[in-house]
């Protein structure tokens, strides 16, 4: 019985092993044509000045939306970079910008 189990290994590793050898060398030479095919597109996008990235059609609109909504919010922006005309605090050398207080204000009147 043992004569018979590793007959049928031996077969079986037999069989087994050119169907093997074959689906790894059609998987390896698929890869590269594959990738000889990419490198051809890319480099013939690149020289006709197209876009090489394959964003699709919602990333460009969701960009887009993003950019302007960017935009939007830096034109409506209270914050300037340049130093404000408001009226100076002077205590102890530091000197800092007066800020007006509503509640103050509301108890004067």
């Amino acid at each position: 019985m043992g004569f018979l189990k590793t007959v049928g290994k031996g077969l079986l590793y037999v069989l087994a092993f050119p169907a093997i050898v074959i689906g790894v060398s059609l998987y390896s030479v698929l890869g590269i044509l594959i990738f000889l095919f990419q490198c051809g597109k890319l480099i013939f996008l690149f020289f006709s000045g197209r876009n090489l990235s394959n964003e699709l059609e919602e990333d460009i609109e969701v960009k887009a939306i993003l950019e302007q909504k960017k935009s939007n919010s830096i034109e409506d922006s209270d914050l300037s970079l340049y130093p404000s005309d408001s009226e100076m605090y002077e205590d102890n050398g530091y000197k800092s910008p007066l800020i007006k207080d509503d509640k103050e204000e509301k108890e004067d009147e």
